[in-house]
């Protein structure tokens, strides 16, 4: 529970339904202890304690106390900072995007909470206010994640990393509802606290961040920012200024280079040289590509799809028709894209009998802007979430330009 309508609407209904429900809060960060445990400590600069955990905990407390379930605070801040923060300073450190979202649910909140021995104790099932839904397939008996009814609040994406045997395991109570129902469900409930989370702000940032700074910002308390050039186009285009660090730039993110009357918008990292490559506009076709190369992927059933596996070697066979059997997503929100998936590297050496390689093609049946390595890409059969994996590298757009 975090203290906002949404988990506690999912205590308060599992409540009614009669399960034995207890709250579980986890402290995910603690500003008097930056450690990497083991590992040698990054300087950290002085900053401003933003995190509300306290009271974020407190709200909890008052839910619970109110709904009449126990409530527990659990401690998870060291393992989060060394199972998702430090991996998330790592890949800004090569240039790349990641989303540590994705790594929270996996390595914590679907992970450490589990292994707890606190919550080992006598539980059946762990229950969070996701926006996603289970479902047991008829044929298998295999726990199956399937998006939300409400496609604007579905949250899969971010529990693309879960595995078929947690599944079994997990209830989401609000799968059946949209955020403005579970928020009107909570009002005429008549609990106050209740009332009070639905009328909290909903929470969009880190929360060790804080909402009043920018993310690069916050960076820069544990990575040194190494200015350099700002070029455009390519690393032999025309250099238009200094950027500030390349960790604190995104792919189709506006760059904040002054330089005439256009708007310069990020096209990629150059790592070796420290450049930022940027375009003009915002629809600049280079920031456009067919497709990508992925690796990494996870499979929530634990191997790929049969049905996956049949098209990646029909598409491989000569002759084949180049369809679109799946769709999938680079970033949450955006709409499902057509989607079919191809070998990386020679068809005929006997990767593609039984197995896919760590990494393989994705070609989307239209263009894709700003795909950004080390963000994830999740992939769909209709409305299953089959997995997902790390975005490697973009392709190059149809006209040739590399991005």
């Amino acid at each position: 529970m975090s203290g906002g309508v949404d988990s506690s609407m999912c205590a308060h209904i599992l409540h009614r339904q009669g399960y034995d429900v207890t709250g579980l809060y986890m402290h995910n960060w603690n500003h008097q202890e930056e450690t990497q445990d083991e590992y040698e400590p990054r300087p950290i600069r002085p900053h401003s304690h933003t995190c509300t955990s306290d009271r974020d905990w407190a709200d909890v407390q008052a839910v619970c106390q109110q709904i009449g379930i126990p409530s527990h605070r659990l401690d998870f801040s060291r393992q989060y900072w060394n199972q998702v923060f430090e991996a998330m300073l790592q890949e800004y450190e090569r240039g790349r995007t990641p989303n540590p979202d994705i790594a929270c649910n996996r390595e914590i909140k679907f992970g450490e909470l589990i292994k707890c021995p606190a919550t080992l104790s006598g539980w059946d099932y762990l229950a969070t206010g996701h926006y996603a839904r289970v479902e047991q397939d008829p044929v298998t008996g295999r726990a199956r994640l399937m998006r939300s009814p409400d496609s604007n609040k579905d949250q899969s994406y971010y529990l693309s990393e879960l595995s078929e045997p947690i599944l079994r395991h997990v209830i989401f109570p609000l799968a059946q509802y949209n955020k403005s129902t579970v928020k009107g469900m909570a009002i005429e409930t008549g609990v106050q606290q209740l009332k009070d989370a639905a009328m909290k702000k909903e929470s969009m940032g880190v929360c060790f961040v804080g909402q009043r700074r920018r993310f690069g910002e916050f960076l820069q308390e544990y990575l040194k920012a190494e200015p350099g050039p700002v070029k455009v186009n390519g690393l032999d285009g025309r250099e238009i200024g200094q950027h500030k660090g390349l960790f604190q730039y995104t792919i189709g993110q506006a760059s904040g280079i002054a330089f005439g009357h256009q708007k310069w918008v990020v096209l990629r990292m150059d790592l070796p040289s420290n450049t930022l490559i940027v375009v003009e506009g915002t629809q600049n076709e280079r920031l456009f590509s067919p497709g990508l190369i992925a690796e990494s992927w996870h499979w929530i059933a634990g191997t790929p799809p049969k049905n996956l596996l049949q098209s990646v070697e029909e598409t491989d066979r000569p002759g084949a028709e180049k369809d679109f059997p799946f769709t999938a997503q680079i970033r949450h929100r955006q709409q499902p894209q057509p989607c079919r998936i191809e070998l990386v590297g020679d068809p005929t050496d006997g990767t593609s009998h039984g197995t896919l390689p760590q990494q393989y093609v994705v070609r989307f049946k239209d263009l894709q802007r700003a795909i950004a390595p080390g963000q994830h890409i999740v992939l769909y059969d209709r409305d299953e979430c089959l997995g997902g994996a790390v975005i490697y590298s973009s392709l190059p757009s149809p006209s040739g330009i590399c991005p």
